[in-house]
Parts: structure tokens; C-alpha cells; sequence
């Protein structure tokens, strides 16, 4: 008889767990859908067309880690391509793609060719700053400049 209680406990404790990691998952989602601007990039309404590609290098940082970006700013177009890495951790790099718009940066974040991130900079003298929204729901702030 101790023994039947003893693996209704077990399992009502096991049934609570799996029920709060579920639960836990799903306002992870529903946190990443109720913003918008976090999962997709918004349509460009005044786009600012470049002249010629201009290739920068930007230092900055992503949290409390510094980071080095290589931006591509693409000719005739919106597009913005390139990559950047954290200081101390060179031989990861991350692919960044996405779209200038009135001169404020919207970029992807993809880390072995999956989309990781969603990144809005605004543009403040030289230096964009801005946010990070990963796809698992964390917030960084990120700031780049020349």
C-alpha cells in the first residue's frame, strides 16, 4: 500500500513539472507573437537608396558584450549585408542581412543559417543604437558606431 502512494506521488510531481515547463513554453510564444516588430521586419516606407556599396566597420556591443560588426551597405538599394562577432569570442560569427529605412538599420540575425534574432537601430550621429529580440524571447540593447 506505502508503495502505490509513493508512485502517485511521483507521478502527480512529474504530471506539476511537465505542466509548468509547458506552460512556461507557451508564454515564451506568446510573448515572441504579440510584438510584431520583434519577428518580422516592417515594410520599408521611405527607403533611403545608396549610391555606391560602402563597406564600415562598426564597434559596439550586444548586452555586456563588445562586439565588432562588418556592415555592406548595398548600392541602388536598401539592402544591408554582413557579419559581426563578440570581442572575445572571434571564431563565432554571425551572418546579419535586412534593410536600411530612413537611415535607421532593421537587421536579421542568423547564427549557422537560422534566424536568431531581430535587430531595430536608430541612427544618433554616426552610431546606431537600438535593440536585439532574440527568437527564444531575450532583449539585448546594442549600439554600434564608427
Amino acid at each position: 500500500m506505502a508503495t502505490e502512494n509513493k508512485t502517485e506521488k511521483t507521478s502527480i510531481a512529474v504530471i506539476i513539472t511537465a505542466v509548468a515547463t509547458l506552460l512556461t513554453a507557451l508564454g515564451g510564444l506568446i510573448y515572441a507573437l504579440k510584438s510584431p516588430s520583434q519577428n518580422t521586419l516592417p515594410a520599408p516606407n521611405n527607403p533611403v537608396h545608396l549610391s555606391e556599396n560602402t563597406e564600415k566597420t562598426y564597434h559596439g556591443n550586444v548586452g555586456k558584450l563588445e562586439a565588432t560588426f562588418n556592415l555592406t551597405f548595398i548600392n541602388n538599394s536598401t539592402t544591408v549585408k554582413g557579419t559581426y562577432f563578440y570581442d572575445k569570442k572571434q571564431d563565432q560569427r554571425y551572418e546579419l542581412s535586412g534593410t536600411v529605412i530612413n537611415g535607421d538599420l532593421h537587421l536579421n540575425e542568423y547564427t549557422k543559417g537560422i534566424l536568431t534574432a531581430n535587430c531595430v537601430l536608430k541612427k544618433y550621429d554616426g552610431c546606431f543604437s537600438g535593440k536585439m529580440f532574440n527568437k527564444d524571447g531575450r532583449v539585448f540593447v546594442m549600439n554600434l558606431c564608427e
